[in-house]
């Protein structure tokens, strides 16, 4: 028998997954100020989730999520490098210049931003809260 209930194993995940994202800040920091390169050391980032992703993509999907033809590998290619790379360039860039705390918090308001920016600029679409 397990010693925690589905809330408390809830609770542990979140507090693992809260604890792992804060430290990311702190570990890039740590190593922007060692000298790392910061496209070199987002670049290395990228590389050890790719590691970790790759074989469960491969070996524990049953292939219906995965791109099929060259448009969807264009697509996957093009999301990839704007919105995931960029923004993690952009993120390692800023970094270098200011703490880990200030840096974390800017980047997290990201779709607190995004949604804010949409009901201004999509106001013909008519954005509800629930749509946001």
């Amino acid at each position: 028998m397990s010693r925690f209930t589905p809330r408390g194993r809830h609770v542990a995940v979140f507090a693992f997954l809260a604890v792992a994202w804060g430290g990311s800040f702190v570990g890039m920091k740590i190593g922007l100020d060692a000298g790392i390169p910061p496209i070199l050391y987002a670049a290395l980032r990228f590389d050890v989730g790719a590691a970790v992703l790759l074989p469960t993509v491969l070996f524990l999907t049953d292939g219906q999520r995965r791109p099929r033809g060259r448009e969807d590998w264009l697509y996957v290619l093009v999301a990839g490098a704007v919105i995931v790379a960029a923004a993690n360039v952009f993120l390692f860039l800023g970094q270098q210049r200011t703490t880990s705390a200030v840096s974390s918090v800017v980047f997290s308001l990201n779709p607190v931003l995004a949604a804010g920016f949409a009901w201004l600029l999509l106001a013909d679409e008519e954005p509800s809260l629930v749509r946001l």
